[in-house]
Order: C-alpha cells, then sequence, then structure tokens
C-alpha cells in the first residue's frame, strides 16, 4: 500500500502537447531524417515515479514512437505499412529478407542496450542482440 502512495505523490502526470519542437533536438533529428514526411498529432510527455521524463510521439498515419529524456528511440509502433529500413541494421535486414520475405516490421523495441525485440506482420517476434544477431524467436 505504501508503494501505490509514493507512487502517486511522484507522478507528475501527462503534458499534451503539439509540434516535435518539444521533443529533445536528438529525438527531432532522428523523426527528420527517418520520418520527414511524417505529420505528429501530438507528443505526449510523461515522467516516471523517479522522475525520468518519457516522450511518446504520435504521427497522422498511427505511428507512435517513445523517447527516453535524452532522445533515444525506445519503442516504435508503426500500425500500417512496416518500419523504414533505414532504422533496423542491414544484418537483421538481410536476416529478414531471408527467412522471412513477405513479412514487414510492426514494432521495435530496445529492451536494454545489448538487446532488440522485432515484431513482424506474421505476428513472430525476434530478438537479436547488439551485433545484429538472431538470439531468440518467439512463436
Amino acid at each position: 500500500m505504501l508503494f501505490g502512495v509514493s507512487t502517486l505523490c511522484f507522478s507528475k502526470g501527462n503534458i499534451f502537447v503539439e509540434g516535435k519542437d518539444k521533443l529533445p533536438i536528438k529525438a527531432q533529428n532522428f523523426i527528420n531524417y527517418s520520418f520527414g514526411a511524417e505529420r505528429i498529432v501530438y507528443v505526449k510527455e510523461s515522467r516516471s515515479i523517479f522522475l525520468r521524463k518519457k516522450f511518446l510521439a504520435v504521427f497522422s498515419n498511427g505511428m507512435k514512437i517513445e523517447f527516453d529524456s535524452r532522445g533515444n528511440w525506445v519503442d516504435i509502433k508503426f500500425v500500417k505499412d512496416g518500419l523504414p529500413n533505414n532504422i533496423v541494421s542491414q544484418k537483421i535486414l538481410d536476416y529478414l529478407k531471408e527467412n522471412y520475405v513477405s513479412a514487414f516490421i510492426l514494432e521495435l523495441e530496445k529492451m536494454s542496450r545489448n538487446m532488440l525485440r522485432v515484431l513482424l506482420s506474421n505476428k513472430r517476434e525476434l530478438y537479436f542482440n547488439q551485433f545484429g544477431d538472431r538470439v531468440f524467436i518467439d512463436v
């Protein structure tokens, strides 16, 4: 019960703002480079119980990108046509091209500094290490 009370006391809530200029510069640069043509509908800024900022950029095409306080992407979810190939390493792209020809990437999530989770359109979850080697498949 005490933990629940402290969560409420330290939570700052969500702040909804318009425009990518409210994101950290690193996040803005990432969006401009990888998704320059896409329009951001809103940005949500939130803080954890430890007062760490997180940002969520929601795009008009349904895509959502979560960033940490420094502007590093943490999670990318795309609803329609998959993610641009320039976000994923060539080694991972080659593996997917060879083993999952008709599938495309729906979501990328950095599980840690050394682990990347890839959700494909065929609902397969693949896990890759920092070198682009597949280490696990969740079927």
